[in-house]
């Protein structure tokens, strides 16, 4: 029965390291379109920095092209984040928690058939005295008993003047 709850834990194991594994490459992935959206609002911040300069060396023609750049860069930068944000975890993380929930079920199956069994243990957990008082007490008593008997039938001690 041990075997079993130890091909439960090497289970339990593996499915743990695969969702850590599904949730690092997640994380990784997010990160990158994070980054990527943030060096786009970052150029589209150039951009803007880039329109307020025009905007003091000519009239209109540059600028307005600057800001229009500049917004439509803005505009990616939001769509990037978007895609990140909506990313999912896929099938392997899906399989990985399913198999982890097996698991974990087994575990709990093999230690809910263990609970009869060791039932005192539980109990001696709790109370040890109360355990352990019956097996100190039944030879006490026993010693005490015969203790008495023999005192009993000895015939009590003279004062030696008869």
């Amino acid at each position: 029965m041990l075997h079993r709850v130890f091909r439960h834990l090497r289970i339990l194991w593996q499915a743990e390291a695969t969702i850590a594994e599904a949730r690092l490459h997640l994380t990784v992935r997010r990160s990158m379109l994070y980054a990527l959206a943030g060096l786009i609002a970052v150029f589209g911040l150039g951009m803007l920095n880039v329109a307020v300069f025009f905007a003091f060396a000519a009239h209109w023609g540059p600028i307005w092209a600057a800001v229009f750049a500049a917004g439509g860069d803005f505009i990616l930068a939001i769509a990037v984040a978007g895609l990140a944000l909506g990313t999912r975890p896929g099938a392997p993380m899906n399989n990985a928690i399913e198999l982890r929930q097996a698991a974990l079920d087994g575990i709990d199956a093999e230690f809910s058939g263990l609970q009869e069994p060791l039932a005192w243990l539980g109990r001696a957990a709790r109370n040890p005295i109360d355990t352990a008082l019956p097996a100190v007490m039944v030879p006490l008593l026993t010693a005490i008993i015969r203790t008495l008997r023999k005192t009993k039938t000895d015939p009590a001690p003279s004062s030696g003047k008869e």
